[in-house]
């Protein structure tokens, strides 16, 4: 059982979830499909970006 593992199965545990070794493998999945993905994205440094204002999830972007 490595870290990931370990991860996953505690924290769906303490939600009381059971947990399979079909959940695991769709982890690894995700994990193996986003991870380098978010992983680039933990790590840009976005200090520069400007935040988006007046955000309105329930309505389409507004052109600048």
């Amino acid at each position: 059982m490595d870290a990931l593992e370990r991860y996953a199965r505690a924290g769906l545990e303490l939600a009381g979830e059971d947990v399979s070794d079909i959940d695991i493998a769709v982890i690894r999945a995700a994990d193996t499909a986003y991870g380098p993905a978010l992983a680039a994205l933990d790590a840009a440094d976005l200090a520069d970006v400007m935040p988006e204002t007046d955000l309105d999830p329930s309505r389409a972007p507004r052109p600048l």
